[in-house]
């Protein structure tokens, strides 16, 4: 079967914030738009500020 939609929702948030940690992305605009580039949609992403 391969991966749930949970592991799948895991393992993309985790390369989000490990490119963050990295300075590769900033804010939660960048983390809104990476998830969405991974078409993954992250509930409350953008109410980080």
């Amino acid at each position: 079967m391969g991966e749930s939609f949970e592991d799948r929702m895991f393992m993309e948030s985790q390369a989000v914030y490990a490119s963050i940690e990295r300075g590769e992305l900033a804010g939660p605009a960048a983390v809104e738009s990476a998830l969405m580039d991974g078409h993954v949609r992250a509930s409350g992403a953008d109410d980080q500020d």
